[in-house]
């Protein structure tokens, strides 16, 4: 209902365009320049080459939903993302440093007895091998298991491409995972835990190229 609120403001009351590939993401040409929002529920991106652009959005959206939070700046904290934009070299650092952290930290709640080693990859060798004769997790670890896998998840498409291998196969393995998959889910937290410094760098040169 509230998606439906919100893009009836975008598109009727303030001229928006919904993009045809992602209905979360509305353009708006305003002379020569390009303001795009992306929405997630109620947390809105607004981004554009004119500032006096994105002042003119935020003067909209409160006249319709009057108190709004409004974060400006070149470092944004967004959906577990902390996001550095450097305009002069077209830069965009992305960590998820905090996120990581507190999922460590729920995980460690859920399993004191667990620790994590020192170790230099997410994965071993043995990372698609499995066994039919291993022993299933019990019901509350599955369910650990799950949950832990799908944050990790998020980590891996947003800032961490390094485990997204790993990651993506432990996600075949949540239905009904084994030992040998906790173990595989413990190497990654370690790995985690021992690299939470490391950034996902972007670089544009062109609108076409990303690098």
């Amino acid at each position: 209902m509230f998606y439906d609120e919100l893009d009836n403001s975008l598109q009727n009351k303030m001229g928006f365009v919904q993009n045809q590939y992602n209905p979360c993401v509305y353009n708006k040409i305003m002379g020569e320049d390009r303001v795009t929002i992306k929405t997630h529920v109620d947390d809105l991106k607004i981004s554009a080459i004119e500032k006096e652009n994105i002042m003119w959005v935020i003067e909209q959206l409160r006249k319709i939903y009057r108190e709004i939070t409004v974060h400006d700046g070149d470092i944004h904290d967004y959906l577990g993302m902390v996001m550095e934009h450097n305009r002069e070299s077209k830069m965009v650092k992305i960590n998820m440093t905090k996120y990581i952290l507190e999922t460590i930290e729920a995980f460690k709640e859920e399993e004191p007895e667990e620790r994590l080693k020192t170790v230099t990859t997410p994965a071993t060798n043995n990372l698609f091998r499995t066994r039919k004769d291993v022993e299933n997790l019990s019901r509350q670890r599955a369910g650990i298991y799950h949950s832990t896998v799908a944050k990790l998840l998020l980590v891996a498409k947003r800032a961490r491409p390094d485990i997204l291998l790993a990651v993506s196969f432990m996600t075949t393995r949540v239905k009904s995972p084994d030992k040998d998959d906790w173990h595989k889910l413990i190497h990654v937290l370690s790995y985690l835990h021992g690299s939470t410094d490391i950034t996902l760098t972007l670089v544009c040169d062109k609108i076409d190229k990303l690098s």
